[in-house]
Parts: structure tokens; C-alpha cells; sequence
């Protein structure tokens, strides 16, 4: 089943796992090693699709505590992906849309789906609704690809887009909704390390898409370890909210720090399909794993086994009905 009707699907578990490219400059060897580790992956696990990210300087406040290092192209590494697991899965390529103006965006997409044979897209924002970006909106770019003319160029691809979701922004459910009825069909939030932000969303999503007589969105919910207290730092810069009980807690003691995570990570997640469950939310959800830095790739595919446990653990969270 393609990915594309496996989101759309509402009682169909789907799981992602978002892998960073390797470093530009990496040996043939190398790369194919990865790739080889991610094919492994997929047998242990039930991946429905490759989530890539696309890795930029960003101008976030504060020191990055992670050094940036230049990647492979994600739509070269997901055409690698998709050639070395030859139809297991298919990947999806997260965009900035915003860094290039409108006739670059376009050129782009035309390349990525005829030349790299990539078929879904995650549409990104830039880090700050205050600057000024040469490029399109999420939600232009949006109608863009998903509702473009019959003499715009991009007719001939057929793009399947999501969108990123952070929980913590509290008009967010306002947003999901006007960006699902811009052409996005699907969102990945932000790394989750707390369920109150997360259930709140969920709730407030429900209601308004009940009230507006919405078609809720799958929502990806968006997991990753760390092993180490810079780790964690790099993932506050990144902007995500970790308490600090739960940092105190994930760093007591100098071995079993990932383990550590991964053990909240799978309360975390059990804590937001139960309320789904119990508030009959009636929502479809999904799935996400990154291990965001490459030493944590072991830790990630632990990460993966357990929460896809939990997961379906929770099958009356995924019976949406129609």
C-alpha cells in the first residue's frame, strides 16, 4: 500500500523513522553502511517510510551546542534509500520552503520528483515568524504543490505533504486547520519529552475540527534519545521542552542515560494514546523516531521496538470513526 494511503487510512498504524543524512564528503563505503543499517532496521522493525530532515544553519538564539556539519542532499540520500530497500519503504524529504524564492522552489520540486523519483514532502517553516524570508509561506507553498493550475508546471507531480506541529504553541489547532485546507495531509510534531502540551493540542484540535466539520490530520507524534546532558541542551536549542525533573531524572547516574530516555519517551507516549483513548478524541496518530545526533542511532532503533510496542498497544486509539 503506498505510503500516501497508509496515513490517509485512519485505522492503519503507521510509524516513521527520521534519519539525518550522512556528512557531505562521506566514502561510498560509508554511506552504503548506513544504508545497510537502516535496511536492518525495517526488518526489525514495521517502518512504513523514511522521514529525512533537511539540516540548516539556523539563526536560533543561543549557543548551537552541536556543531553543524554539511549533509548529503536529503533527496539524494532518500533516492539511495529507496533504491537499496527497492520498494520496502518509501522516504519522505522535509523542504525549508521559505530560504528560496517562489521560481527556485519550483525548479526544485520538478527535479526532486522527476529526477530523484521522491514522492512525499514535509513542508518547513522558517525558525521565526518575525524575519523576513525571500521564500513561500508553508501554507502558499502548500497550494502551491497540492492545487496548482493546469498551466503551472508543477501539474505533472503529485506530491503527498505534511507539515511540522508544535505543541506547544497554543493557536496551533487554528493552524493545523488552515494548512490541512491548504493541502497538507499529514504533520510531524516537534520531540516530545512532556504529554500536557501534546494532550492539550489534541484536544483543542478535535473540538475545533468537530466544529468546523474538519477532517482531522494524522498526526505524527515525535520521539528521539539522547545519552548525554549536551544532548539534551542541543535539543532545548533546538526548542524542545524538557522539564526539569525529567532532565534531573534521564542524567541521575553516569551509565543508563539513554535508556533513561527511552523509558520517559514510552511513558510519554502511553500517557497521550490513553487520554486520546479515554477523551475520545477520535484523532489518527502516528509515529516518529529521530536520533537527530549519529551516536544515538543504536539508542534509536531500541527507542523504535519499544514505543511501536506501546503503540499498538493502544489499538482503540487508531480505530477512528467515519
Amino acid at each position: 500500500m503506498p505510503f500516501c494511503d497508509q496515513v490517509r487510512d485512519t485505522n492503519q498504524r503507521v510509524v516513521l523513522y527520521e534519519v539525518i543524512p550522512p556528512p557531505e564528503g562521506t566514502l561510498d563505503q560509508a554511506v552504503q553502511s548506513s544504508l545497510e543499517s537502516l535496511q536492518e532496521l525495517c526488518r526489525r522493525v514495521n517502518i512504513n517510510a523514511i522521514n529525512i530532515p533537511e539540516v540548516r544553519r539556523e539563526g536560533r538564539p543561543g549557543e548551537r551546542s552541536a556543531k553543524l556539519i554539511s549533509k548529503i542532499e536529503p533527496r539524494q540520500y532518500g533516492q539511495l534509500i529507496q533504491q537499496t530497500l527497492s520498494g520496502q519503504v518509501e522516504t519522505i524529504v522535509n523542504r525549508g520552503v521559505v530560504y528560496e524564492p517562489l521560481s527556485q522552489q519550483r525548479e526544485w520540486l520538478r527535479t526532486t520528483w522527476e529526477e530523484y523519483g521522491i514522492r512525499n514532502l514535509v513542508l518547513v517553516g522558517g525558525e521565526s515568524g518575525q524575519t523576513h524570508y525571500p521564500g513561500p509561506s508553508v501554507t502558499e507553498a502548500a497550494r502551491l504543490i497540492t492545487a496548482a493550475p493546469n498551466d503551472d508546471p508543477l501539474v505533472a507531480t503529485d506530491y503527498f505533504c505534511g507539515g511540522i506541529t508544535i505543541p506547544a504553541r497554543r493557536e496551533e489547532p487554528a493552524r493545523l486547520i488552515a494548512k490541512a485546507q491548504h493541502g497538507l495531509e499529514f504533520f510531524t510534531s516537534q520531540v516530545l519529552y512532556e504529554a500536557g502540551n501534546t494532550k492539550r493540542l489534541l484536544q483543542d484540535y478535535a473540538r475545533l475540527c468537530r466544529q468546523r466539520g474538519e477532517t482531522p490530520r494524522r498526526i505524527f507524534l515525535s520521539f528521539a534519545p539522547v545519552s548525554s546532558g549536551k544532548d539534551i541542551e542541543f535539543l532545548k536549542w533546538l526548542g524542545v521542552e524538557m522539564p526539569a525533573h525529567i532532565e534531573h531524572f534521564i542524567l541521575d547516574g553516569w551509565i543508563g542515560v539513554a535508556w533513561r530516555s527511552i523509558k520517559i519517551a514510552s511513558q510519554v507516549l502511553d500517557e497521550i494514546l490513553g487520554f486520546a483513548e479515554a477523551e475520545g478524541l477520535n484523532l489518527p496518530l502516528g509515529l516518529n523516531i529521530e536520533h537527530v545526533m549519529r551516536h544515538n542511532f543504536e539508542a534509536s532503533r531500541e527507542m523504535t521496538t519499544e514505543l511501536s510496542e506501546v503503540y499498538a498497544g493502544h489499538s482503540k486509539t487508531h480505530e477512528v470513526k467515519t
